[in-house]
């Protein structure tokens, strides 16, 4: 949400709200022994003093994409990064022992439309500030879920990544009212090989109580959720959920259901039902087997 300034003035994504929200998340992951893929934007998991130091790329990238950087780099130059550093978000995550998978590096789309010179400049910074995480993600969760220029991200050593919802207003009018669906099963897509890439079904988003979708209740989001596993589990399919830790700070009834859905997941991964897998575990499962 750095790109949009009703978000960004309204005050509300701060570290100590941030803080919470992956407390909350690595708390409920936790309790119930599950582990899961944590798409981290590079710029937000590096400490901040690195990113200064490098600030020239990012000038660089906004003088390509202005529109993108209007509230980011004004924010970097001042030092008011409240809310804009989660290097200590990334250890925890990581020390966990979910998979740390790539959200690019600044969160600028890396679609088709995105120029070539951008996503080189993201790639050149990616890798400075990978050396001083210590770590080189190979998965991709694209930012706003736009995909494009594979190969290049291919030549770079990526070797998996989830794949695009279906774009559209007729779309998002469908996935709105599918929230009510609490018979929802389906399931059917599943991680696959594409042109030397393992690639993730785009999932299902867990429903964001905000705007119109706060009409949702809760209880209708947590039927669904566990009509979705209860299919999976009897039938063979795959159940991706996502969302991004700061809808929990600006929607808190999220959190009851993920707590509650999880729970739930939990209970299926103990009794033997489903495996739990991050994504490129579940890729390599459906090539050669659960690993081990």
């Amino acid at each position: 949400m750095a790109d949009r300034g009703d978000v960004v003035n309204a005050g509300l994504i701060t570290d100590v709200s941030l803080n919470g929200a992956y407390e909350s998340i690595l708390r409920i992951l936790r309790q119930n022994n599950l582990k899961a893929t944590a798409a981290f934007v590079t710029c937000f998991a590096a400490e901040a003093d690195l990113i200064r130091d490098n600030i020239a790329f990012i000038e660089r990238m906004a003088a390509l994409n202005p529109a993108w950087f209007t509230w980011a780099l004004p924010a970097l130059k001042r030092g008011a990064l409240d809310g804009w550093s989660g290097a200590a978000l990334y250890r925890s995550m990581s020390v966990a022992g979910h998979e740390m998978a790539w959200h690019g590096t600044t969160h600028l789309p890396l679609s088709a439309q995105t120029s070539s010179e951008a996503v080189a400049l993201e790639l050149e910074l990616a890798s400075r500030l990978f050396r001083e995480l210590d770590h080189e993600p190979r998965t991709i969760v694209f930012p706003r879920n736009q995909v494009g220029h594979l190969r290049h991200f291919q030549n770079h050593g990526f070797e998996t990544y989830r794949a695009s919802q279906p774009g559209g207003i007729g779309n998002r009018v469908l996935g709105l009212l599918n929230e009510w669906n609490i018979f929802d099963q389906c399931v059917v897509d599943k991680p696959c090989a594409r042109e030397g890439w393992c690639v993730s079904p785009a999932g299902h988003f867990l429903n964001w109580p905000s705007g119109v979708r706060a009409l949702v209740p809760v209880s209708v989001t947590v039927r669904r959720w566990k009509s979705l596993l209860r299919n999976a589990a009897e039938r063979g399919g795959y159940v991706h959920m996502w969302f991004h830790p700061h809808n929990l700070v600006t929607a808190p009834a999220m959190a009851t259901v993920f707590e509650e859905v999880m729970r739930y997941t939990g209970e299926l991964v103990k009794s033997g039902d489903i495996v739990n897998l991050t994504m490129a575990e579940a890729n390599e499962h459906y090539k050669i087997g659960v690993p081990q």
